[in-house]
């Protein structure tokens, strides 16, 4: 030890860090007080992986990325809803004139399905695509040769579910949650009154519905707050 402090240029028993400065016992002897110093290169460190990593010279600033700026890699799985399960319709080009159950005022020819308002109540055009309790859809169609009248989307059985109302022409596309009961039956529902045909008829399960998205959301959010402020 006597030779170490012999050889030693400086002796110190740091107990702080301020920025740029080291804060130690003050000592005994001329020059007294603290000192100051620089460093030109980066240090390293040990992060929560385990792994050295290099810890760049960013500012005195001590704390990374404080604002929460730097974002890091995608925690949601499908929060656009893009991952989709097989389409469920049969024949919804309606390029032949099977699958579908026609009631009144309903026809399949042409390459599209038809109601000519003939019908005196509600009349119906669906087919059976498996029972969607409990579970979110996509439901898309084309309507044309639009004259008059509401067409609405239905799910046979499944007390609860919003129908979803058109009265042009156009493409719509619908997500839809479907209530308990449903019995498979899906398909269109045409009020009195209602002329027009509709084509591209597509179904098809969306893999997460909105309350997971949401929670997974808040989840990931949380998850990148706390490793942000860990690192």
């Amino acid at each position: 030890m006597a030779n170490l402090l012999e050889k030693a240029s400086i002796i110190l028993t740091p107990t702080a860090y301020d920025d740029g400065k080291v804060l130690a016992i003050k000592p005994s002897e001329a020059p007294y007080g603290d000192f100051d110093f620089t460093r030109n290169s980066s240090a390293t460190r040990v992060n929560a992986q385990g792994l050295v990593e290099d810890v760049q010279i960013l500012s005195s600033n001590l704390v990374q990325n404080g604002d929460f700026s730097e974002i890091g890699s995608e925690e949601v799985s499908n929060g656009s809803f893009s991952q989709e399960g097989s389409e469920l319709v049969t024949n919804g080009d309606f390029a032949t004139d099977t699958a579908w159950t026609k009631n009144t005022g309903w026809s399949i020819s042409g390459g599209s399905a038809n109601c000519d308002g003939s019908q005196t109540s509600d009349t119906f055009f669906y087919q059976g695509i498996g029972n969607q309790s409990n579970k979110t859809v996509k439901f898309s169609f084309t309507v044309t040769n639009y004259v008059s009248g509401t067409l609405k989307t239905a799910f046979f059985g499944a007390v609860g579910t919003i129908p979803n109302s058109v009265t042009a022409n156009g493409n719509y596309t619908f997500y839809i949650n479907v209530q308990s009961g449903h019995n498979g039956n899906t398909g269109f529902k045409a009020e009195v009154g209602f002329i027009g045909s509709i084509d591209s008829v597509s179904i098809k399960e969306v893999r997460a519905t909105t309350v997971e998205a949401s929670k997974c959301l808040a989840d990931a959010i949380h998850r990148i707050g706390i490793q942000d402020i860990q690192n």
